[in-house]
């Protein structure tokens, strides 16, 4: 195949995930609100640990700041008439996940690289994360893992069970001692950190969402992110420099519906 067809194929097929992220509602109209992005930033700023991911950015931001970096990464405004609508420019998360795609693309090329793998959104991106693995270890890179069914790290609430890590493929998940689990916090991916670094490991490419990706880039190291529109604390961090490899999209549609996105980023990070 010739270069110029290669640029073809590729275009084709950035048109058609663009199309698939419009129908399936991953970008363009989506189920989160402005209202909830709001509430979100909100919080940030207030120091809340579950939308501060780990990150001391909201410490000195102001919500222009946060605004102008959720802009920045997704093309949405919070300024809007009806707040009870969400969008996320769908051309803006292309660009992300093609950004993504390339920082992805030296450990798929080389291996020898050690990656970490964990998700606060199991019920939305686990099989995602387990076929990035899965790619990575073909490369011959090799999946870390830490604390898995360690003892508890957040303590039980009274609307909590006592959680810690399980790895499900390879891929760190918070669990309850039941269930995987939703989970903001960056309370797992620290302990995670903190053990490996204990052990002499070298961390080289952490993958991750929320707090599991925000420890990771507040230790300094290489993380992709994904971020949904009302996670404002990546997109602040990319903002601010400290974070490249973000996209926004809504991160809890079924997966069914992720599979074109993760066919596209391993389609684009190996040609």
């Amino acid at each position: 195949m010739t270069l110029k067809q290669d640029d073809a194929v590729a275009t084709q097929q950035a048109s058609a995930l663009l199309v698939h992220l419009v129908e399936s509602h991953l970008a363009g109209e989506v189920q989160t609100s402005v209202a909830n992005t709001k509430l979100k930033m909100s919080r940030l700023l207030a120091g809340n640990p579950a939308c501060t991911f780990g990150l001391n950015d909201w410490q000195t931001a102001t919500e222009a700041d946060v605004a102008d970096a959720i802009m920045l990464t997704s093309g949405a405004s919070l300024n809007v008439d009806d707040e009870t609508r969400g969008y996320i420019d769908p051309i803006i998360t292309l660009v992300g996940i093609d950004r993504y795609a390339g920082l992805l693309s030296p450990y798929l090329r080389t291996g020898g690289a050690n990656v970490l793998i964990a998700t606060g959104h199991p019920t939305g991106l686990l099989e995602h994360y387990i076929d990035l693995g899965r790619a990575l270890q073909v490369a011959g890179n090799r999946l870390l893992s830490a604390h898995d069914d360690g003892p508890t790290i957040t303590a039980p609430t009274d609307s909590e069970s006592a959680r810690t890590v399980r790895f499900v493929g390879s891929v760190g998940c918070v669990y309850d001692g039941l269930s995987l689990v939703h989970s903001h916090l960056a309370d797992y991916m620290e302990v995670m950190l903190n053990e490996l670094e204990q052990d002499g490991e070298r961390i080289d490419l952490v993958i991750a969402d929320h707090g599991m990706a925000g420890a990771a880039i507040a230790r300094g190291i290489p993380t992709l992110s994904i971020a949904d529109v009302n996670d404002p604390a990546l997109p602040l961090a990319y903002a601010r420099g400290s974070h490249d490899g973000v996209f926004v999209i809504d991160d809890n549609l079924a997966p069914a519906l992720f599979r074109p996105v993760t066919r596209y980023i391993l389609q684009r990070a190996t040609e």
